[in-house]
């Protein structure tokens, strides 16, 4: 990718949190730029991650339009230039993709628009939704598609109960965050 490109989608990412406004943008592009961009490099333990509450958390606050948006603008555009801006400076994880496929990027979408279609169901049950959907078709694009393919079970449970976790815990913080 082009430098002078990457000097450019940054500050039009930028542009569209700004014109997006709302602390919800804010708080999920902040959480997306960490998990995707330094935390992603240095991945210890499989399964935790940070998009998938911060994708959560604008479906349900904004329509459908502005949550496709933020994962065209900042989950792909931002995180990508930003990615081949570092390099590969810093990366421990040795599964670490500086431009992400374009199957978890429709996933994404797909999301996005089940958690707008079913905003009114408890946003518990609604992220056991999501990752339940979101496992199951990563599991049938690996059986697909690889040979040998191997179904990494650790990663997947702890990835369901991390995100459970998150929205359990902190529901009083994400129904105030939604809400305000």
């Amino acid at each position: 990718m082009n430098k002078y490109l990457i000097y450019f989608l940054i500050p039009v990412s930028f542009l569209f949190i700004y014109f997006a406004e709302g602390q919800v943008i804010i708080f999920a592009s902040l959480m997306v730029i960490f998990d995707r961009c330094f935390f992603s490099r240095i991945k210890i333990f499989h399964g935790i991650e940070f998009s998938t509450i911060a994708i959560f958390l604008v479906a349900l606050k904004y329509n459908l339009v502005i949550s496709i948006s933020f994962c065209i603008f900042i989950l792909f555009v931002l995180t990508t230039a930003i990615n081949i801006f570092l390099g590969d400076k810093w990366v421990i994880n040795k599964e670490f993709k500086l431009i992400r496929g374009v199957f978890g990027f429709s996933l994404t979408i797909l999301e996005v628009i089940i958690i707008n279609y079913f905003k009114h169901i408890d946003i518990f049950l609604l992220m056991l939704i999501i990752l339940i959907f979101g496992h199951s078709l990563y599991i049938l694009k690996g059986k697909l598609t690889q040979t040998n393919y191997v179904l990494d079970y650790v990663g997947i449970i702890t990835n369901i109960l991390f995100n459970l976790f998150l929205v359990y815990f902190f529901r009083s913080f994400w129904l105030l965050l939604l809400t305000g």
